[in-house]
């Protein structure tokens, strides 16, 4: 087999060995939370105005090697000391814990009430020490990169806890803004029924002078009828629901009052939260920021960057051992630049689906030919201002390698449905190790053949089917024109490309190559 071009012990510069490093201190250097040797009154002053559940830790004054964890609860700030032995670590008693990290990672999701009663808290909003560099692991590519995620989780946790306070503090005073019309509307009908009170009041106070005279005839004898008391009995009744209504109006506006009064005091807590989580979300961008400074320094990308945060450095280190034992790395397997397409062909002749070459095209630019079910495909690789590629805007790779290596792991198919698969085996890399290649693929041969049998049955069923070429071009419509030169013609169902590549092509197909 051919020797890896690259492994990945180039990544990881280590510490030298006469240096021994605590791998439980570096991992707890390494946490957000972690603030060091600082001071009691120094701890309480980062804590002081932070929601319950906020909390750092920091080395024990009284004693090396164990920590006090500082705790906001009930607006106060508390003090644990934990405690270390036989290099397990905990509060009291049981010492189940074999790093401070793992130990507040647990009590972050955990009740604190099972080491106090009165603790029923999570460590829920850690406070974040700014980032210095010697408080970093040096070295280590494993811990920097769990640090980088520990500190974007945290980032994004506290991002999206800002989003929903923002959205309460919204709503807290979208819900204020109409109790206040509530209010106003209650003061309007209150001045309304007092008015009203005031009214009846008054007139049974000084009653009019003609209110209880008496007609004659018929008339009269019905207006002697509403005699002065049953008017006064009337206006009391009335008066008394309209006190009553006064009253039952006082108690909705209390409640109202009391309502507005803690949403208040809600919404200017929410605002005072608002107002400090600014800060420590500044602090958190900025380790975030140094932590992908000196990732990149270890020459990792942001694609990699993404890979740690989604599954994680295991997955990293596997996809870059696999990429760098690759034999894709190595030009000299793939690119052959005097090969005709007939050469190629040869080259390619009974090679398993994958099987590729690149080589250098007489008219310009490259040609890819690569082998995908027993067929033999020729498409063109452009090389343009952007860059290299099989069609705009995909002519985005600065130089072969970085394409080869692209589809490596990416199928052809998207770009042309006939090719389902990716550059996989490098010519000679596949004839250097025709024999193990052929056992390590053998199952994959197999099932492929079946495949082949069940294609070549259904083909004779009706409606039949033409039959394919064994040698032929990834089709790709076009109206440039055609022309045959010898061996390194094409066949007739494909149209030869000019010199000048055109300056939009549909990214379904692929353009094929003489």
């Amino acid at each position: 087999m051919h020797p890896s071009p690259l492994h990945y012990s180039t990544m990881r510069p280590q510490a030298p060995a006469s240096v021994a490093r605590d791998s439980k201190k570096d991992e707890l250097r390494s946490a957000p939370w972690y603030w060091g040797s600082i001071s009691r009154e120094q701890a309480k002053n980062k804590l002081f105005g932070q929601p319950d559940g906020s909390f750092l830790v920091r080395d024990a004054q009284a004693k090396k090697g164990e920590y006090t964890l500082t705790l906001m609860k009930d607006g106060n700030e508390k003090l644990i000391k934990i405690c270390q032995i036989n290099d397990n670590y905990g509060f009291v008693e049981k010492f189940q814990f074999s790093s401070v990290v793992e130990m507040i990672n647990h009590y972050m999701t955990n009740s604190l009430k099972m080491y106090n009663k009165t603790l029923d808290i999570t460590l829920s909003n850690p406070i974040v020490c700014p980032f210095y560099e010697d408080a970093q692991p040096q070295g280590d590519l494993r811990l920097l990169c769990d640090a980088f995620v520990r500190c974007s989780q945290l980032l994004l946790q506290q991002e999206q806890a800002l989003d929903q306070k923002k959205k309460s503090f919204n709503a807290i005073r979208e819900e204020l803004a109409e109790k206040k019309l509530h209010q106003s509307v209650f003061g309007n009908a209150e001045n309304m029924f007092r008015s009203q009170i005031a009214s009846i009041e008054s007139f049974m106070n000084k009653p009019p002078v003609n209110a209880t005279g008496i007609g004659t005839g018929a008339g009269g004898a019905v207006g002697a009828q509403c005699s002065r008391q049953e008017v006064e009995q009337h206006m009391r009744e009335n008066l008394q629901r309209m006190n009553e209504h006064l009253k039952v109006m006082h108690a909705r506006m209390e409640r109202l009052n009391q309502e507005i009064k803690m949403r208040k005091e809600e919404e200017q807590l929410l605002e005072r939260q608002i107002n400090a989580s600014k800060p420590e979300l500044q602090e958190l961008q900025l380790c975030k920021d140094k932590h992908i400074e000196r990732l990149k320094g270890f020459g990792l990308t942001d694609d990699d960057l993404n890979v740690i945060l989604e599954k994680g450095f295991d997955e990293l280190q596997q996809n870059y051992e696999k990429a760098s034992n690759q034999p894709h790395r190595n030009e000299s397997l793939w690119l052959i630049k005097e090969a005709k397409r007939q050469d190629a062909e040869e080259m390619l002749s009974g090679a398993p689906t994958g099987t590729f070459l690149i080589r250098a095209r007489d008219a310009g630019h490259y040609a890819l030919s690569i082998v995908c079910k027993s067929v033999i495909h020729h498409c063109i690789i452009y090389e343009t201002e952007s860059g290299l590629g099989f069609a705009a805007p995909y002519n985005i790779y600065p130089t072969l390698k970085k394409l080869v290596e692209h589809y490596a792991t990416n199928s052809l198919e998207e770009h042309n449905d006939k090719l389902t698969t990716v550059l996989r085996i490098p010519v000679r890399y596949w004839l250097q190790n025709k024999q193990q290649l052929l056992e390590q693929l053998q199952e994959e041969l197999e099932l492929e053949q079946e495949q082949e049998r069940l294609a070549q049955e259904a083909a004779l069923m009706p409606p039949p089917l033409p039959p394919q070429a064994t040698a032929s071009s990834a089709p790709i419509p076009t109206t440039r024109s055609r022309e045959h030169r010898g061996h390194d013609s094409i066949d007739a169902s494909f149209s030869i490309e000019t010199e000048t590549p055109p300056a939009s092509i549909s990214p379904s197909n692929f353009s094929t190559s003489q």
